[in-house]
């Protein structure tokens, strides 16, 4: 049985076989949508929404989930020298990629990820006025979410696919990629299980009339949107690690190169020469593997 729903800001496909598949799909669906309320930089009253525009220093309950999303970003952040970092939220909305929230401005200069505070019980607090943006990482952890909702229902084999962070357990699935330059054309990566994959490429994104419209891809370390012509998947245990990697990828190969054997992950970048492993030794695609083309 397969169901498909409009969330987090794509359309959301669920899979899953046996006796409890039309609960279980239910109750995946309901894990999704919570992320999508409680993590939403969009909504008012969201998670985000409150860290946002709540009070320098003062510590903000939140929803377990969030502190956990929080805590995988912190750890991806610190991993990756600050090339992952969900605090550019000002950035994005200068760029027109968010809407202005209702809250006072960030407090500029250098600030980074180093200004969110985690506390026990479930507590957050801003060190720094910074828009705190949960886009790269929270669609992930959403597929995790609902793939841990199929199991507790008792399926056996199921699939999570949130337009591009995809997560597959049981029986193997078949896996195609999308060639950056050609979306028709599809990349077989081969039949996984048991496995996360997220896959992000600016080839995408619908352009201006001038060609020079950047990616909604904000190096941290710079403040400045990226512009990148091939695609990046990363394949992981977890979807919330995939997802985050991804970014690191493109924004710090280098650096991703040596954090990605750490997170037992791997990397494929995807250009008009083909398909490449990303090599640990130099943090460059190579040709290890060539992954084979379907049309």
């Amino acid at each position: 049985m397969r169901r498909a729903r409009p969330l987090l800001g794509t359309l959301v496909e669920i899979g899953a076989a046996g006796e409890n598949a039309a609960p279980a799909i239910d109750a995946a669906f309901d894990e999704i949508a919570a992320v999508h309320r409680l993590m939403s930089f969009h909504e008012a009253e969201s998670d985000v929404s409150r860290l946002n525009r709540a009070p320098l220093a003062t510590p903000l309950e939140v929803d377990p989930r969030t502190y956990e999303v929080l805590s995988w970003a912190q750890r991806m952040s610190a991993l990756s020298g600050g090339a992952f970092d969900v605090t550019v939220g000002a950035k994005l909305v200068a760029l027109g990629f968010l809407p202005a929230p209702n809250a006072e401005g960030p407090s500029g200069g250098d600030t980074s990820f180093r200004d969110v505070r985690l506390l026990p019980e479930h507590r957050v607090s801003l060190c720094s006025r910074v828009w705190i943006d949960l886009g790269g990482i929270a669609k992930g952890y959403a597929v995790d979410r609902a793939i841990e909702a199929l199991k507790r229902n008792g399926v056996e084999d199921g699939v999570v696919n949130a337009g591009g962070d995809l997560r597959v357990f049981g029986a193997p699935q078949p896996i195609h990629l999308r060639h950056p330059e050609d979306p028709a054309r599809l990349l077989f990566l081969g039949p996984l299980s048991d496995t996360a994959i997220a896959s992000s490429s600016g080839c995408f994104i619908e352009q201006s009339e001038a060609g020079d419209q950047p990616d909604p891809l904000v190096d941290p370390r710079h403040k400045t949107a990226l512009r990148w012509q091939q695609s990046v998947t990363v394949i992981a245990s977890r979807c919330v690690v995939a997802d985050a990697l991804t970014k690191i990828v493109r924004i710090a190969p280098r650096r991703a190169a040596r954090i990605l054997p750490e997170l037992g992950a791997e990397a494929i970048v995807i250009d008009r020469r083909g398909a490449r492993r990303l090599a640990a030794a130099v943090g460059e695609a190579h040709a290890d593997r060539m992954i084979g083309a379907e049309t």
